[in-house]
């Protein structure tokens, strides 16, 4: 599995943040970096600026056009809160070896849907 560089949504339970640790990757919170109540285009600049990938149960992370993807995001289906299925959803989402720089994922428990990112040529 590829080390990642994740940002965790204020929305994403703390257990999942060291959980995605243990695995080896380099994960922060929202909080974390003084975005806790930011706006999402401010929240989406920190992302480019950082080259993180975005985890999050915030739809409006969804839209590719109102919100760029740039170094790519995950959103979870917003009905999801259980720390456990998160991390199932998340290891089957890692174990077929995704996320893909600049893309956009929606990951729901019984699948997982890609979204081309039109400012990509």
């Amino acid at each position: 599995m590829t080390t990642l560089k994740i940002l965790l949504d204020e929305n994403i339970p703390t257990t999942v943040l060291w959980w995605l640790i243990t695995e080896g990757h380099d994960v922060l919170m929202v909080r974390d970096v003084g975005l806790s109540g930011r706006s999402d285009e401010a929240l989406n600049a920190y992302l480019h600026r950082e080259r993180r990938v975005l985890i999050t149960l915030d739809l409006d992370f969804s839209d590719p056009i109102k919100l760029p993807v740039g170094n790519g995001r995950i959103v979870l289906h917003p009905d999801v809160t259980d720390g456990e299925l998160i991390r199932r959803m998340l290891r089957h989402f890692f174990a077929r070896g995704l996320p893909r720089p600049g893309e956009l994922y929606v990951v729901q428990p019984d699948g997982i849907a890609r979204y081309d990112n039109p400012a990509l040529p």
